[in-house]
């Protein structure tokens, strides 16, 4: 798919987020944030953190991945072929908003595993376990409507290029978000999706997430 290939373009070579200036003859680009600076990010808003208070969370999710607050983690497992939407939404606390703009931001810190493969039934009847590199496997922003209004491939940020099966804190350009053309002004809610599996294809995921953060 070309724009996954794009995202993955864009993250590889330290993209800078641009906007174009039309003229009347020719076109000027201005750098409005450069994420190639070398510096780690700075964590300005923690959204979610393992081991802090979840008073102020709340979890949406669908039968097929019931989530949960397990162990200081947020967890949800994945199992047969329905779709996925897991949303993690917040009430205003510290430096917490109501909703965010995300294009303020320059990364989404996230660091997560997830576990698990996918089970395919074969034509004896057995099934065979199977788990790609690159999952497709998406972190989503989301409106008050319940909206996506952005998503990312986790495995575009990450420097391997595949899905995370064990811990790692990943540093997710926002630029990846900006690319759907979507109002971006009032996240007020994080999560996960993944459509439904093909005919003969159940998942047996594990997905922890340990912290979701916005940084610069």
């Amino acid at each position: 798919m070309i724009l996954p290939l794009f995202h993955r373009l864009l993250t590889t070579l330290g993209a800078s987020l641009a906007v174009v200036v039309l003229g009347s003859s020719a076109q000027a680009f201005t750098v409005a944030k450069n994420v190639n600076t070398g510096k780690p990010p700075v964590e300005k808003v923690v959204i979610f953190e393992k081991g802090k208070p979840t008073t102020n969370l709340t979890l949406e999710s669908t039968d097929s991945c019931k989530a949960e607050f397990k162990d200081g983690s947020l967890e949800s497992k994945f199992v047969g072929e329905g779709a996925i939407k897991v949303v993690l939404r917040w009430k205003p606390q510290g430096n917490l908003p109501e909703s965010f703009d995300l294009e303020k931001y320059t990364y989404v810190v996230l660091t997560m595993r997830l576990e698990g493969n996918v089970k395919t039934k074969q034509p004896n009847g057995k099934f065979s376990e199977t788990r790609g590199g690159n999952l497709w496997f998406p972190i989503v922003m989301f409106n008050a409507a319940g909206e996506n209004v952005g998503s990312a491939n986790i495995a575009d940020a990450c420097d391997d290029g595949k899905t995370p099966a064990q811990t790692v804190t990943i540093n997710i350009p926002v630029v990846l978000f900006t690319l759907w053309m979507h109002d971006l002004k009032k996240v007020s809610g994080v999560g996960f999706t993944w459509d439904k599996t093909r005919a003969g294809s159940e998942r047996d995921f594990r997905l922890v997430v340990d912290k979701i953060a916005l940084a610069d």
